[in-house]
């Protein structure tokens, strides 16, 4: 049993704060002043970057030139995150918290303002929380056997890829009073900094391995569990279960749900110590719960914005997506929707507006990765909730440094020295229209989905669980991963629920209510074990009215302390519960009884979200199958008008639609594989005044022949001549060795007879393009093309007769980089880590084939009508 202020700090987040201009405990802006059109971009809308500063050997003019350029590339802001330094620039370091790293720090801040860029930092350097205030006893420890008793041990791990001025032990994350020590120093360079220039604090993932210990744990588990936890001290430790002979396998698993539960204690208090400093000094704060030995929601739902991690590159059937099994991670570490989902959980289910993610680290190796591989993964964590995209990231580099400049090992290069910066913006402009209709409004799920954590610690394995994003088999081969897996594929929407959150659910008008949302009906899976608190509440919630469907009744409380009182009062709760709840195996087919509403376009595959506004529902849809999708959509609510716009170009019409069943409205969609819009649907606005421009192949596609002439204009390591083709290919097959090294961007220019015949619109359809293009028709500019499918509607940009086409084609810097290290030019300075490929070993490109580069085509125009549907 926890004591009453342990309790309360489970069930009871932090108030909202304001800071840096900023509620992130607020819900979005109201939509009714434009319920249909797209909502003005403000910098949270914005995609932000993490911005690893080397050494944090910055000055103000290498800190200006590179804000300007983030913001001109449509950036909303950047967390800043010091690491190691680079090798010869020695004298440029300044020490992290030193009064001239709080100078850089203002610097950038007032920048910000200036800009329109927001700033977020790190609590620290690299990660974990740590440095060299951090004593022994003070730092993060194992539990290890002394004399028959558990004991503390230090595993001396030092705070990893640590900026200078910040190398020291880790800092003991089950501590409040160890936290509290190390930020102190912070604490003391804050007290004068002027507030408002910096909006967050942010902790990243929970890599405080082995950590599995603290002092103050026996006394902490006494508290809660009624026993000495030394009782089975040898028990605890034991390294197999042949040495276990004291207990059954089942009580030793029992024994150690108790240990695994004191720990998440602690470090929920741990994280809560560093909330409330953050707050006191006008910080909001991002956090990345995942990997901690603790319950993820509560840990999540504490943070004003919990943010998740996509790591690696997802095998998307989408044609012409590239994923080459030299250039990815193993397919055993791909990003898994069911565990983003728990960090937007928290957000909705306690009202956090904002949930944020770490985006795009290692999707492909360093320099492969193209924006078209960056724009599914966002889509799909768009459609898991996500709402304020963090790329992974940006490193600051002088501009004295030679090119490639100072790197970061772990990353996708969003930085001013990739070949495809220029093309950048438009990726940004993407996720900025997204984001400012996911931003808006409220969570609009209709299914609270029960997390029984209490199965995944009841394991006589092991002692410390992390419960991370590589290794995700903690929720996907448990029955509630398996039933959130069955309602994403039918269509219906949840978010996860913890004990502690359930605890504070009431029934309003027959729904349940949360702090941040409204749910039909509550799904609690085949847990094995369930607190006596949690079937309480949930007998309460039937009884007042609730819908709750288990998929299995619970069998028993977790734990050992306090088990007969504890199972006794389980008992009696459990009868409470009557008939109230229903109990069916097949949860679709429960809750079509339910009348649960469900996006019926999810059995197609199309992935989508929905958020409720003050007069109807705004979705986003993403097709990242690998077919088409043209049809009508019922969609899961009643409106009266709805309007498509599309995030890719910025268009909006007015949807065909039509009434379905049960008062539906149906739009007609027409989705390509990678494709996606988005669906803003209202019960009293107008429609919008010009239709969606629905279309249709009205003949067979047109090639464009004839001589292109290429011209070489931005990039290195210098200029190729100018190339003549009537075969599009490589240009590192048609050119000679500055060809073959060469990385940016290439003018392809062709003249043509437009068609004859007459047509609504136009199809460019530009075939394989390595790897963006920016399109050019007549002198007028039409767009970029850079993500799947390369197609662009240009009816408007031709005229009769002779028409100019030109396409600004930048490719990968993966052949500058290979050139590089065949020529054994030194560009790996960095002074840890120094320089490492996806799978961690030593990077090498001098043997990497020639990557594709340039137009491959082949370039067409096809013809197209209006469709009516």
């Amino acid at each position: 049993m926890r004591t009453p202020c342990l309790l309360l700090a489970l069930l009871v987040p932090f108030a909202s704060v304001t800071a840096a201009g900023i509620d992130a405990n607020a819900t979005g802006p109201s939509s009714a002043e434009a319920p249909v059109g797209w909502p003005e971009i403000t910098r949270e809308n914005k995609p932000w970057t993490r911005w690893w500063w080397p050494g944090s050997a910055v000055d103000q003019a290498g800190l200006t030139a590179q804000m300007e350029k983030l913001a001109a590339a449509g950036l909303g802001g950047m967390e800043i995150t010091p690491i190691y330094g680079a090798r010869g620039y020695e004298e440029r370091t300044v020490e992290f918290l030193t009064p001239k790293w709080m100078q850089m720090l203002e610097h950038v801040g007032r920048e910000g303002q200036r800009l329109g860029l927001g700033v977020d930092m790190a609590t620290g350097t690299g990660w974990p929380f740590g440095g060299p205030w951090i004593d022994p006893a003070h730092a993060l420890q194992r539990a290890a056997l002394k004399d028959g008793q558990l004991a503390g041990e230090s595993t001396r791990m030092m705070v990893k890829r640590a900026a200078p001025g910040d190398e020291g032990l880790v800092v003991d994350p089950y501590s409040a009073e160890a936290l509290q020590r190390y930020l102190a120093p912070f604490g003391k360079v804050f007290a004068s900094f002027p507030r408002g220039l910096v909006r967050g604090q942010f902790h990243d993932s929970f890599e405080y391995f082995a950590a599995s210990w603290t002092p103050k744990l026996p006394e902490v588990f006494r508290a809660m569990h009624g026993y000495d936890v030394n009782q089975f001290a040898s028990e605890l430790l034991a390294r197999n279960a042949a040495e276990v002979r004291t207990v059954d396998r089942e009580t030793l698993a029992r024994i150690k749900s108790d240990y695994r539960e004191t720990l998440a204690q602690l470090h929920l208090e741990y994280l809560r110590t560093w909330v409330a400093w953050s707050h006191e000094r006008g910080f909001i704060v991002r956090n990345q719960s995942h990997g901690a030995p603790a319950n993820l929601l509560d840990l999540y739902a504490n943070a004003d914005v919990a943010e998740t991690e996509i790591f690696g590159s997802t095998p998307f059937p989408i044609p012409g997506m590239r994923r080459n099994p030299d250039e990815v991670r193993h397919d055993q570490d791909l990003p898994e929707s069911l565990v983003v989902r728990m960090a937007s959980s928290a957000g909705h289910v306690v009202g956090h507006n904002l949930s944020s993610s770490e985006s795009a680290t290692w999707l492909r190796d360093h320099w492969k990765v193209s924006l078209a591989h960056v724009k599914p993964e966002l889509d799909r964590i768009f459609a898991d909730g996500i709402n304020h995209v963090f790329y992974h990231g940006t490193v600051y580099s002088p501009p004295d440094v030679p090119w490639p400049g100072w790197l970061f090992y772990a990353a996708t290069q969003f930085n001013p020295n990739n070949t495809w910066w220029d093309d950048f913006s438009a990726l940004n402009h993407y996720v900025a229209r997204i984001q400012s209709v996911l931003q808006r409004g409220k969570p609009d799920n209709d299914i609270l989905l029960y997390w029984p954590l209490a199965d995944v610690w009841e394991n006589a394995d092991g002692l410390m669980k992390m419960l991370g994003v590589h290794d995700v088999k903690w929720l996907t081969e448990q029955p509630v991963g398996k039933i959130a897996r069955a309602l994403m594929e039918r269509g219906y929407s949840f978010d996860y629920v913890s004990d502690a959150q359930l605890g504070a659910t009431r029934v309003e008008r027959g729904e349940l209510a949360t702090a941040g949302a409204r749910y039909k009906v509550l799904v609690v899976p085949a847990a094995r074990r369930m607190p006596v608190g949690t079937i309480r509440k949930i007998a309460a919630l039937a009884q007042g009215g609730a819908t709750v469907i288990f998929e299995k009744l619970p069998e028993d409380v977790p734990g050992y302390g306090r088990l007969e009182r504890r199972r006794a009062e389980f008992k009696q709760a459990l009868a409470g519960l009557g008939s109230r709840a229903m109990v069916q195996t097949d949860i679709s087919a429960a809750l079509a009884t339910k009348t649960v509403p469900r996006e019926s376009i999810a059995e197609a595959g199309i992935n989508f979200i929905r958020r409720g506004t003050a007069s109807g529902a705004d979705y986003f849809f993403a097709n990242l199958t690998g077919a088409p999708f043209n049809g009508w959509a019922t969609l899961g609510v009643s409106a009266r008008v709805a309007a498509i716009l599309d995030p890719l170009t910025g268009a909006s019409g007015a949807a065909a639609q039509r009434q379905g069943t049960g008062g539906k409205i149906q739009v007609y969609l027409q989705l390509a594989p990678g494709e996606s819009l988005i669906v803003r649907t209202s019960r009293t606005a107008a429609p919008p005044r010009s239709p969606w421009p629905y279309r249709e192949t009205a003949g067979p596609a047109v090639p464009l022949g004839g001589k292109w002439t290429i011209t070489f204009a931005k990039g290195g390591p210098e200029l190729p001549p100018e190339l003549q083709t009537t075969e599009l290919k490589s240009w590192t097959d048609l050119g000679g060795d500055e060809a073959q090294r060469f990385g940016g961007t290439a003018t392809y220019r062709i003249e043509f007879d437009a068609p004859v015949m007459r047509a609504d619109d136009w199809l460019l359809d530009l075939g394989d393009v390595r790897e963006s293009a920016r399109v050019t028709v007549n002198g007028r500019d039409v767009t970029t093309a850079w993500s799947i499918p390369f197609r662009v509607r240009v009816g408007e940009f031709l005229k009769p007769g002779r028409n100019v086409l030109e396409l600004a084609v930048t490719n990968l810097a993966a052949n500058r980089i290979r050139d590089l290290d065949q020529r054994k030019v030194p560009w790996k300075i960095m002074r840890e880590i120094n320089f490492v490929n996806i799978n961690y070993k030593p990077f090498d490109a001098s043997n990497w084939p020639l990557t594709p580069s340039g137009l491959l085509g082949p370039v067409t125009l096809t013809p197209l009508r209006k469709l009516r549907p």
